[in-house]
């Protein structure tokens, strides 16, 4: 079965296909999540940062450019604080990849293009602290640099020339 129909692919050919830079964003245990994936995207040498969206409204949206992207993580997708970024976004024509659950979602409906997460049950005694988002965010997040680098045919060499440090480089 298809999960995500095309649009992961989609996802993929706009990053590969990125003049700028991937900027990636996200609020609470998301924007953690999308701070990992930004640093993965830059160890592999596709120039990303994060970008909180908090912080954009004040002045933070200086720094994405219309030869950028965005992706976008929020597993409910209706973040209060993602609006000016998306409304930023679609003002400049900066792609937006959103990634969420919900496809009624603010994020998703903003998005060129759209990765549905599953819904699933956290994985606390209460059913709602992030666990089992984040575990799939992340994942879906991996799976986009991983793909990216195969794509690019990355290799151990350029590896360590973007990570020379610790025991990997």
């Amino acid at each position: 079965k298809k999960v995500f129909n095309n649009s992961f692919n989609k996802a993929v050919e706009i990053i590969l296909g990125c003049k700028g830079k991937v900027i990636f964003a996200g609020i609470g245990k998301s924007g953690i999540i999308a701070r990992k994936i930004s640093a993965t995207f830059s160890s592999v040498g596709i120039p990303s940062f994060f970008c909180d969206p908090a912080q954009a409204i004040h002045g933070d949206m200086g720094q994405i450019e219309k030869k950028d992207i965005l992706v976008i993580f929020s597993y409910s997708g209706n973040t209060a604080e993602l609006t000016n970024m998306l409304k930023y976004a679609n003002r400049y024509r900066i792609k937006v990849i959103g990634v969420a659950s919900r496809p009624e979602s603010i994020l998703l409906k903003a998005s060129d293009v759209k990765l549905i997460l599953p819904k699933v049950k956290e994985s606390d005694m209460t059913g709602m602290v992030p666990t089992s988002s984040t575990s799939i965010t992340l994942l879906l997040g991996d799976c986009l640099a991983t793909t990216v680098m195969y794509q690019r045919k990355f290799s151990k060499e350029k590896f360590k020339v973007f990570h020379p440090g610790g025991n990997i480089g």
